[in-house]
């Protein structure tokens, strides 16, 4: 009984501490699965997390790509706009060149036809005097013979009169042929004194690799490199088959500079990303202007021109990287420089101004493209705001005769103009399209009715046209010169100006 009782209590008590074990391990356990739980959520969140975080950066990547493309769309777009306004400029300024040369012509046209009434006017009083001679002599038929004589003598006075005025024309063409003699010995030694070498217009340049696995690092991953190259400098970058060489383009002498000293630094560097590409270029852009405010100071020291103000100096430097007609700006306006000083010098006026007037002529050009309005006046308008004298302003405005000259030294100014940008070998031009002008030019005088024959000389600078006397009278051959030289500047272009000379001769032959 005992023993059954004593098995019974061992029995109970196993299954208490059975029943105080279970509660025990199912309490762990629950506060277990808790815990797990809990990890489970917070790695569920930090995925979580880590998706977005992964997701926003993608977002921003894309966005910091669509950026920059957009950015390289608007530059080009920009410099697009840029180049179209720069030509519609253009075409502008020649539109008022050529209106003012049409109102020159005009005026001279009107000129002409004025001399001709005047002509017709004496033509009908020697026609009068004719007829009252004729009248004058049927008197004398019948009168007495001291009334004669004293006819005979006022008609030998008149006589007289007319041959002492026949010796004055021919002295006065003396005297016009002996200053045009002096005048061409004066331009030829002073342009003697200013010869200058020319340097040619180029719209690319060409820098040296080492190698050519360079190109491959300068063109970047997709092309990156070069879009950020061509956005930092504003020049197109040409990488293409030509061993050890790589082209910079533009049509701004400044900006292929910027691109030069860019690209040569990158190279040296090795470090070629587009983020050196920026920073290297605010560099270039720094040197490039020091560069061109020392052209300027040099070109004016050496000249001996003195008190220009920052402004000026600067277009004069920026002058160095311009080209008209192919013909350096700069050196074309130190020609003019030295040239008008010694015209002055020969011709007893001021050499200061002119050489000064002579070198800043041309400062519009090097913002013609970027203000409306012809070069001349737009050089005035800069040099007047710059503090330049009145009569170094008028030279400027009055250089191509779209103002009336005020002084010697601005007439001089315009002379060295046309002989530095006329002579032979100032703008450099190819045979080919020499010849299509020259043949252009006679096919339009052969154009006009009663022309014979017509002959373009001095390298294209003179036509001289012979016509037919039957056809041409005396008094409308100035008339046809007029409209032969109005056509041709109409519809050709050339360097500076050009002379249309006619010749109307006429003989008689008969056997003796």
């Amino acid at each position: 009984m005992n023993i059954i009782k004593f098995a019974a209590s061992v029995i109970a008590g196993f299954a208490a501490g059975y029943s105080v074990v279970w509660l025990i391990m199912r309490g762990a356990l629950k506060k277990q699965s808790s815990v797990i739980l809990r990890e489970a959520k917070k790695q569920a969140q930090e995925i979580k997390e880590n998706a977005a975080r992964e997701e926003q950066r993608k977002f921003q990547r894309l966005a910091e790509e669509l950026r920059r493309n957009n950015e390289n769309l608007e530059n080009s777009l920009q410099k697009r706009s840029q180049e179209i306004q720069r030509k519609l400029s253009f075409i502008g300024q020649k539109d008022k060149e050529l209106d003012a040369k049409a109102k020159s012509v005009d005026m001279k046209l009107a000129e002409i036809n004025q001399k001709i009434k005047l002509l017709k006017i004496k033509e009908e009083e020697v026609t009068k005097k004719s007829t009252q001679q004729k009248d004058s002599l049927e008197k004398i038929a019948r009168m007495p013979q001291e009334e004669a004589k004293k006819i005979l003598i006022a008609s030998m006075e008149e006589e007289a009169r007319s041959a002492s005025q026949t010796l004055i024309s021919g002295i006065i063409k003396q005297a016009e042929e002996d200053a045009q003699s002096k005048a061409r010995l004066i331009i030829a030694t002073a342009m003697q004194k200013a010869a200058t070498d020319e340097v040619q217009a180029l719209a690319t340049t060409v820098v040296q690799i080492p190698n050519d696995d360079l190109k491959g690092r300068i063109i970047g991953k997709e092309g990156r490199n070069i879009k950020a190259f061509e956005a930092a400098t504003g020049v197109e970058l040409i990488v293409d088959d030509s061993p050890g060489v790589i082209t910079l383009s533009s049509f701004d002498g400044v900006r292929r500079y910027i691109g030069k000293l860019t690209l040569e630094w990158l190279i040296a560097d090795g470090r070629i990303h587009p983020g050196r590409i920026e920073e290297l270029a605010s560099k270039a852009k720094a040197e490039a202007a020091e560069h061109i405010m020392k052209i300027g100071r040099d070109v004016a020291d050496n000249l001996q021109i003195s008190g220009l103000k920052d402004e000026l100096v600067e277009i004069l430097g920026r002058m160095e990287f311009r080209f008209s007609y192919r013909q350096n700006i700069l050196q074309h306006s130190q020609e003019v420089s030295k040239l008008a000083r010694f015209l002055a010098a020969e011709l007893g006026g001021d050499t200061e101004l002119a050489a000064r007037a002579g070198l800043l002529h041309d400062v519009g050009k090097a913002a013609s493209g970027e203000i409306d309005g012809s070069h001349a006046i737009i050089g005035a308008e800069i040099a007047r705001k710059n503090g330049e004298n009145e009569k170094v302003v008028n030279a400027i405005k009055a250089h191509h005769e779209e103002a009336p000259f005020e002084t010697l030294e601005a007439v001089l100014v315009s002379v060295a103009d046309t002989l530095s940008a006329t002579r032979p070998g100032a703008r450099m031009e190819t045979v080919e399209n020499y010849l299509k002008r020259i043949t252009k030019i006679e096919e339009i005088a052969m154009l006009f009715d009663g022309v014979e024959r017509a002959y373009a000389i001095s390298a294209g600078r003179e036509v001289r046209v012979i016509v037919k006397p039957e056809k041409v009278t005396e008094s409308n051959a100035p008339v046809l010169t007029m409209e032969i030289a109005r056509k041709i500047s109409r519809e050709v272009e050339y360097p500076g100006q050009l002379k249309v000379s006619l010749i109307r001769e006429q003989r008689w032959s008969e056997l003796a």
